[in-house]
C-alpha cells in the first residue's frame, strides 16, 4: 500500500522540493502495483484552522486549497477509486458551547461542496447584456429629442466668520521659530480654488525658545509677495500631538481647534493672525499648525517664506474638488466595462454623508442586471441605521451583509469605505477606513452588472442619497486589506498592484460641467441627472497630501490682551443655468472567445450622444431642493435595445462531492472522527496526475477534514472513458432556470468509442421554499418530451447522524445536515448515437418564492463490460461500524449485503461463503434469481447459532466471499470478497421492565392516539409483544420475558420528531429498559427522528457452557467499589470487564499462583457488567450498585 501526503499550506522551496521528489517516486512506484493493491493519495488534513480557544487563524471565506497527487500511469487500470471523507469536531473537541463558537462541532449546517479542477478544460457561463447602452436610461424603447434641455438650480449658503481686533496689549511674549529665506506658493496657494497644509513645531524648539506652557493668542506668518493678496475663507487650526513628522498616509484629520477664521488680504512681510478662540499649550506636546482656504478668487498666490528641514515637518494638498447631492439626484456610470465583473468586486470611495438628514431609506449606488434585477447595492445607510450591502443575485434573490453603524460613521466627516465579493471564497467584506469592519461567508450569487446608478436606486426614482462623495473606484477583484490600506491616501495610477482590473475610476476633480470622467484605461463618462453640485473646501480635505522638507516662519504670541471679536455673516447665493446631460448612446456586440479561457469580450460598435430622453422633464429647483416646474419633451426618434448573449469561461471545476455539516450542537464524533466511502470511480479520466482541490460552500471549516483517495489497482467493470462536464456548477433562483438564463440547453458531442451514457445530477435546495418544499426536476435529450423527471427530496429524520441540533429531522431538497446530497442518475444510452452531437436540458416543472438551487450535471461515458461473467460484494450492510448504516447497527441477527452483476451475462445463482473473525467453519448460501449487467441487489444471510460462536467482546470482523456464479468461479476474483468491523449487540437478561412514556403529540384526526408506538421482533422477523395505540403525554411499564436468543425493538414515531424535539411542542417522553429490581439497563435517545432500531440478546447468565468450563464465582455481588474474582484461572491469562454494550471498562492480569484477584469498580458507573476470560464469552454477570 503507497501513501502520498502532498503540502497543505504555502512551502518554501526546500519544501517543495521534498514533495515534487516524493510525486516522481510515486509515478515510479505505480508501475510496480499489483491486482488488488491499494495506491492512497492523502488531500486535505484535520485541520479547521483554529487556535483550540475558539479562535480563527484563518479566514473562513477561503476555501480549503490543496494539490492532489494522483497515479498518472497509462498501464495502470483501477477496479475502483473510494474518496474516503473523514469529518472529526474541531480541534477533536465534541462540546459546542453553541451560537457561532468556533470550539468543537460548528452549530450550523454548512455545504461542503469539493472540487477537483482540470485546467486543461474549459468551463462556461451563460451571461446577458444588451447591445445598447443609454446614459440616464433603463428600459428597452428609447425615445429621444434632439432639443437640448436646460436644468436650473438655486440655492443658497450662510457663513459666520469671526474677525479679532487687539484695542491694546497689556503684556506680551512672542517667539520666532524658523529663520529661513526660502519663498514657497504651498502654504496657501490661492490659485487653486482651496487648499489645505499642515506643519508640526516640535515641543523642543519651543522650550528651546522660552515658550510658555500657557495658552497660545496668535501667530504671524511673512510673505514676500509684492501685492496684497486676498484669501477667502482662511482658517487657522492647531493641534497638540506626539509625532515627530508629518505622514501622508496618515494625515490628521480630527482633534483640532479652531483659532482663526476670515477673509483676510496677505501683505508683504508680517501677517499676524489673532486668535479668536485662545490655544492652550502643555510644553510637552508638539503642534501642528493647520491652513485651509476656500473660494479663492486669485490668479497668483502668496509667497509665505521659511526653510527646508532634514525630517518631513509638513503637508499639503489642494485636492478639494467633490460632488454634493441633496436627496433627488442620481448619476449614471457608463456600464459597459462593469460588465466584465462576474466572479469577484471592489467598489472603494470617500463619502461624507448629511448628518441632517441621514439615515433615512437610501442607495448609495445600485446596479441592475439585464432583467432589472438588483445585483449591486449600497443602503448607505438604511433608515435603521443598517448598513447593507447586497451583491451578486440568482433572479430571485441576492447576497448580502449588513451591520448597524453610528451616524458618525457615515455622516458628518469624511471616511473612506470599501467593499468587495469573492464569488470563489463567498466572501463579502466592508472595509472603514482600511479596516475591516464586517464580513460574511457562504456569498457564492454571481455578479452581473446591466447598468450602474449612483446616489438613488437602480431605477433613479427612489432612495436618494444626501451628501458627499469622491474617489470611485471600481475593480473586477478582491483588493486585499493591506492594499486597500496602502492606497487611500494616493491617488490611483498604474504602481497599484490591481491597476489591471481597475474598471472604472471617477475622482470627480473636475471642478464644473454635468458629466465626470473616468480615468480607468476605458476612458468612460458618469452622467449627472438633477442638481448634482461640484464643490470645493479646504478644510474638509481629509487626503491626497504631498509630503514637504518646507516649513514656514512662525511667531507665537503670549499675552494680555483687551481686544474685541467681531462676527461677520457672508451669504453666498447661487443660480445656475446648465444644460441638462444629453443621452450617450453606447453600440455593442460580442466578439467570441471560443476554444479558449478567455471571456467572450464585449466591444464598443460606437459611441454618440442622441439627444435627450423625451420622457424626461426639464428640472428646475428652489434652494431646498423642490421641484418648481417640469416641461415635457417632443419625441423626434427612437431606439429599440435588444439582448446580447455571451459566456464567460474558467478553468473546469467537477463538482465530485456536496456534502453538509451536520448541526454539531450534542454531537461527539470521537477522536478520529466519522468516516464515509464514495465511490468516485466516474472520475477516474480527471483523477490523473496533479490537480488542485479546494472545498467551498460556506461548512468547509465548519469541521476537521480529513480527504483520502484510494485506487485500488485492477480492472473495473467497464472503463470510463470520459467525463464531460455539461454546465459549471451555480447557485441559481427557478426563475433564471425556467428561462434557460442558466444551465440552458447545451450541445454535447457523444464520445465515439462509448457503448453507455450516464448522466450524474446533484440538485439541492436552498432559500425558504427552495430548502423545504419538494420541486420535480427534469431532464431533456433533444427536445420533445420529457425524458426524465424525478422529485428532489430527501428524508431526512432517518439520518444515522443523531441526534443533532437544529432542525436535522426536516426533509429537505437533495441534502440532509450530516450526509451527502443526493445523486440522479440518468441513462441516456437510448436516446443518444455514438460520435454525435445532441442537445441536453435541464429544468425544473415549477417552484415559487425563494427557490434557489445548486445544480452540478456531468456526463459520463462508458466502455463495454470487461468481464462475461463476474460478480462483486459492493457493501455489507450488517454487522458493520459504518457510520451510515449505523441506525440499525450493531446486530445480533442476519447479516444483510448488496451484491452486483459486474459482467455482461445474467447471475442467476450465487454461492456465498461468510464467518466471523478466524472461525474454522464457514457458512454457505446459495442466492438465486436474476441480475442483468450491472444490476444490484440485497441479500439476507441465514444466522445460524454457530456463525456466532466465534465472537468475541471486541474487534469482531464479519467476512464475506462470492464463491461461484451460475455454479462456476467468476473471471475476477479482487471484488468478490468484503470485510467490516463491527461490535457486539448489548446482553440482557431474560425478563426485563421497559418504561416508555409518550410525549404530547398526537396522530392528527385522533383524539388522543399517541405519534409513538413500539414493537418487538423475534430473529425470523416474527413479533412478539406490541404496545399497540397508546395514549398521548403517558407512562407505560411493562414486564417484559424472552428466551434466550436475538431480538430487536422498533419504536416509531408518525411524525419524524421522536419523543423529544426543541423544535415543536409535544413536550417530552421517555424509552428505557430497567432489570427488575434494579436499575437501567439502556436509556435510549429521545431525539432520534423516525425510528429507533436496537436488537439485544436475551440470555440466562448462569446457563453458558462457559460456567461449567470455567467454576469461578464474585463476591460480593452486587458490589459498590471492589469485586473479587475466585478461581482456578491458570489456564487464561486476562480478566476482561465489559458493560452491557460490550465496551471493555478493565483488564486484570490473571496470576497463575492465585486463585482470588480483586478488581476496583469504584469509579464505574452504576448499571450492569460482565466478566469474560481472555477476549472469550461472558461467563459472570456483574451488579455494580
Amino acid at each position: 500500500m503507497l501513501n502520498l501526503i502532498p503540502p497543505l499550506k504555502k512551502l518554501n522551496k526546500m519544501r517543495k522540493l521534498f514533495y515534487l521528489l516524493i510525486s516522481i517516486c510515486v509515478i515510479l512506484e505505480v508501475s510496480a502495483q499489483n491486482t488488488g493493491d491499494t495506491i492512497i493519495v492523502q488531500t486535505f488534513i484535520h485541520d479547521a484552522w483554529t487556535d483550540g480557544n475558539g479562535n480563527t487563524t484563518i479566514s473562513l471565506s477561503a476555501p480549503r486549497d490543496t494539490i492532489g497527487y494522483f497515479p498518472n500511469n497509462p498501464s495502470l487500470t483501477f477496479e475502483k477509486i473510494i474518496m474516503r471523507y473523514n469529518m472529526r469536531c474541531k480541534d477533536n473537541v465534541n462540546t459546542n458551547p453553541g451560537g457561532t463558537s468556533r470550539i468543537g462541532c460548528g452549530a450550523y449546517d454548512y455545504s461542503c461542496q469539493t472540487y477537483v479542477h482540470d485546467s486543461t478544460r474549459i468551463d462556461s457561463v451563460l451571461n446577458f447584456t444588451p447591445d445598447h447602452i443609454i446614459s440616464n436610461f433603463s428600459g428597452n424603447t428609447y425615445n429621444y429629442s434632439n432639443n437640448p434641455v436646460y436644468n436650473y438650480y438655486h440655492y443658497l449658503f450662510n457663513y459666520i466668520q469671526y474677525n479679532t481686533v487687539i484695542d491694546s496689549i497689556i503684556q506680551e511674549d512672542s517667539i520666532i521659530l524658523g529663520t529661513g529665506n526660502i519663498n514657497s506658493d504651498i502654504v496657501i496657494n490661492c490659485n487653486e480654488l482651496a487648499g489645505k497644509s499642515q506643519f508640526l513645531y516640535l515641543a523642543d524648539e519651543l522650550n528651546a525658545l522660552s515658550l510658555n506652557d500657557t495658552i497660545i493668542n496668535g501667530i504671524s506668518i511673512y510673505s514676500s509677495g509684492n501685492n496684497p493678496q486676498e484669501v477667502n475663507f482662511l482658517k487657522v487650526k492647531l493641534k497638540l500631538t506626539s509625532d515627530s513628522i508629518m505622514d501622508p498616509s496618515n494625515p490628521h484629520a480630527n482633534g483640532f481647534t479652531e483659532v482663526y477664521h476670515s477673509n483676510t488680504i496677505l501683505n508683504s512681510g508680517m501677517n499676524r493672525l489673532q486668535f479668536n478662540d485662545p490655544f492652550t499649550w502643555d510644553s510637552v506636546s508638539n503642534i501642528i499648525v493647520e491652513f485651509s482656504f476656500t473660494d479663492s478668487l486669485n490668479t497668483s498666490t502668496p509667497l509665505v517664506l521659511g526653510e527646508n528641514i532634514a525630517d518631513s515637518m509638513g503637508m499639503y494638498t489642494n485636492d478639494a474638488s467633490y460632488i454634493q447631492v441633496y436627496g433627488n439626484e442620481h448619476i449614471d456610470l457608463a456600464s459597459s466595462s462593469l460588465a466584465l465583473i462576474n466572479d469577484e468586486i471592489t467598489i472603494s470611495f470617500w463619502a461624507n454623508g448629511d448628518e441632517n438628514i441621514l439615515p433615512v431609506n437610501t442607495s448609495l449606488f445600485e446596479a441592475l442586471d439585464n432583467t432589472g434585477a438588483r445585483t449591486v447595492n449600497l443602503h448607505f445607510p438604511w433608515s435603521n441605521g443598517r448598513i447593507y450591502w447586497d451583491c451578486g443575485n440568482n433572479s430571485s434573490s441576492y447576497d448580502r451583509i449588513d451591520k448597524a453603524a453610528s451616524i458618525s460613521e457615515y455622516a458628518g466627516a469624511w471616511s473612506h469605505w470599501t467593499f468587495t465579493k469573492n464569488t470563489g471564497t463567498g466572501s463579502m467584506k466592508i472595509y472603514h477606513n482600511g479596516v475591516l469592519w464586517h464580513s460574511g461567508t457562504g456569498k457564492t450569487m454571481p455578479i452581473n452588472i446591466d447598468s450602474f446608478k449612483l446616489m438613488s436606486n437602480g431605477a433613479g426614482n427612489n432612495n436618494f442619497w444626501n451628501g458627499k462623495l469622491k474617489e470611485l473606484r471600481i475593480f473586477n477583484k478582491e483588493i486585499s486589506e493591506t492594499t486597500i490600506q496602502n492606497w487611500i491616501h494616493k491617488r490611483l495610477n498604474s504602481n497599484h498592484p490591481n491597476y489591471t482590473n481597475l474598471l472604472a475610476y471617477y475622482p470627480f476633480d473636475e471642478g464644473s460641467g454635468n458629466v465626470a470622467n473616468d480615468n480607468s484605461s476605458y476612458a468612460l463618462q458618469a452622467n449627472f441627472n438633477g442638481n448634482v453640485k461640484w464643490r470645493t473646501n479646504g478644510e474638509e480635505i481629509p487626503t491626497f497630501f504631498a509630503s514637504t522638507s518646507f516649513r514656514p516662519n512662525v511667531s507665537f504670541y503670549q499675552g494680555v490682551y483687551i481686544d474685541s471679536t467681531i462676527s461677520d455673516t457672508i451669504i453666498h447665493l447661487f443660480i445656475d443655468s446648465l444644460f441638462a446631460t444629453p443621452n450617450v448612446v453606447t453600440l455593442r456586440d460580442v466578439f467570441a472567445n471560443y476554444g479558449t479561457m478567455l471571456h467572450d469580450s464585449i466591444g464598443i460598435v460606437y459611441i454618440d450622444t442622441l439627444g435627450w430622453e423625451a420622457l424626461s422633464y426639464t428640472y428646475s429647483y428652489d434652494a431646498n431642493g423642490v421641484t418648481i416646474t417640469t416641461t415635457p419633451t417632443n419625441i423626434d426618434s427612437t431606439i429599440n435595445i435588444s439582448e446580447l448573449t455571451y459566456y464567460t469561461r474558467y478553468p473546469m471545476a467537477f463538482q465530485i462531492m456536496s456534502f453538509v455539516t451536520p448541526y454539531g450542537m450534542g454531537l461527539n464524533f470521537g477522536a478520529n472522527g466519522e468516516t464515509w466511502d464514495f465511490d468516485v470511480t466516474d472520475y477516474s479520466p480527471i483523477l490523473k496526475g496533479n490537480k488542485r482541490i479546494t472545498m467551498s460552500g460556506g461548512g468547509q471549516w465548519q469541521e476537521d477534514i480529513d480527504i483520502k483517495f484510494l485506487f485500488i489497482v485492477g480492472t473495473p467493470p467497464r472503463d470510463v472513458l470520459e467525463m464531460q462536464q455539461i454546465w459549471r456548477p451555480q447557485y441559481k433562483g427557478y426563475g433564471t432556470i425556467m428561462d434557460d438564463r442558466a444551465f440552458e440547453p447545451r450541445d454535447v458531442l457523444m464520445h465515439p468509442n462509448a457503448t453507455a451514457y450516464n448522466l450524474k445530477t446533484t440538485i439541492t435546495g436552498h432559500g425558504q421554499e427552495g430548502e423545504f418544499i419538494p420541486q420535480n426536476h427534469t431532464m431533456n435529450i433533444d427536445g420533445g418530451s420529457i425524458d426524465y423527471t424525478w422529485q428532489v427530496w430527501t428524508e431526512c429524520a432517518e439520518n444515522p447522524i443523531f441526534p443533532q441540533g437544529g432542525t436535522w429531522i426536516y426533509d429537505r431538497a437533495g441534502w440532509c445536515p450530516g450526509q451527502a446530497s443526493d445523486i440522479f442518475k440518468s441513462d441516456i444510452t437510448s436516446l443518444v448515437n455514438p460520435g454525435q452531437i445532441h442537445n441536453i436540458d435541464y429544468g425544473i416543472v415549477n417552484a415559487t418564492g425563494s427557490s434557489n438551487y445548486w445544480v452540478s450535471s456531468q456526463l459520463v461515458s462508458y466502455d463495454e463490460a470487461n468481464f462475461t461473467l463476474d460478480a462483486a460484494i459492493i457493501d455489507i450492510l450488517s454487522p458493520t461500524n459504518k457510520v451510515n448504516y449505523q441506525k440499525k447497527n450493531p446486530i445480533c441477527s442476519k447479516p444483510e449485503i448488496i451484491i452486483q452483476n459486474t459482467g455482461s451475462t445474467a447471475i442467476t445463482s450465487l454461492t456465498i461463503e461468510y464467518w466471523i473473525n478466524n472461525a474454522a467453519s464457514k457458512e454457505s448460501f446459495t442466492w438465486t434469481g436474476s441480475l442483468a449487467f450491472l444490476e444490484k441487489t440485497t441479500i439476507t444471510l441465514p444466522d445460524p447459532n454457530s456463525l456466532w460462536d466465534n465472537m468475541s467482546i471486541s474487534n469482531n470482523s464479519f467476512h464475506v466471499e462470492i464463491i461461484t456464479g451460475n455454479g462456476v468461479t467468476d473471471q475476477y476474483i479482487h471484488n468478490n470478497k468484503m470485510s467490516s468491523t463491527f461490535d457486539p449487540t448489548p446482553i440482557y437478561p431474560n425478563t426485563f421492565v421497559l418504561w416508555f412514556t409518550t410525549n404530547n403529540g398526537i396522530i392528527p384526526g385522533t383524539p388522543q392516539i399517541s405519534e409513538s408506538s413500539w414493537e418487538f421482533f423475534d430473529n425470523d422477523g416474527n413479533s412478539i409483544y406490541a404496545s399497540g395505540d397508546l395514549i398521548a403525554n403517558t407512562q407505560y411499564r411493562d414486564t417484559l420475558t424472552f428466551n434466550d436468543g436475538c431480538y430487536s425493538l422498533k419504536v416509531t414515531d408518525t411524525d419524524d420528531d421522536g419523543l423529544d424535539f426543541w423544535a415543536n411542542n409535544d413536550g417530552g417522553g421517555m424509552a428505557r429498559f430497567r432489570e427488575l429490581g434494579a436499575s437501567w439497563l439502556k436509556v435510549f435517545e429521545l431525539d432520534f427522528g423516525r425510528f429507533i432500531h436496537h436488537e439485544f440478546r436475551a440470555e440466562n447468565i448462569s446457563s453458558t457452557t462457559d460456567i461449567r468450563n470455567k467454576t469461578i464465582n464474585i463476591y460480593p455481588n452486587p458490589a459498590t467499589n471492589e469485586i473479587t474474582v475466585i478461581g482456578n484461572l491458570a489456564t487464561s491469562s486476562k480478566i476482561i470487564l465489559t458493560d452491557n454494550i460490550g465496551k471493555i471498562v478493565s483488564i486484570t492480569n490473571v496470576e497463575n499462583n492465585r486463585n482470588t484477584h480483586k478488581i476496583d469498580i469504584s469509579n464505574l458507573s452504576k448499571g450492569i457488567y460482565f466478566i469474560s476470560l481472555d477476549n472469550h464469552n461472558i461467563i459472570k454477570k456483574v451488579v455494580k450498585q
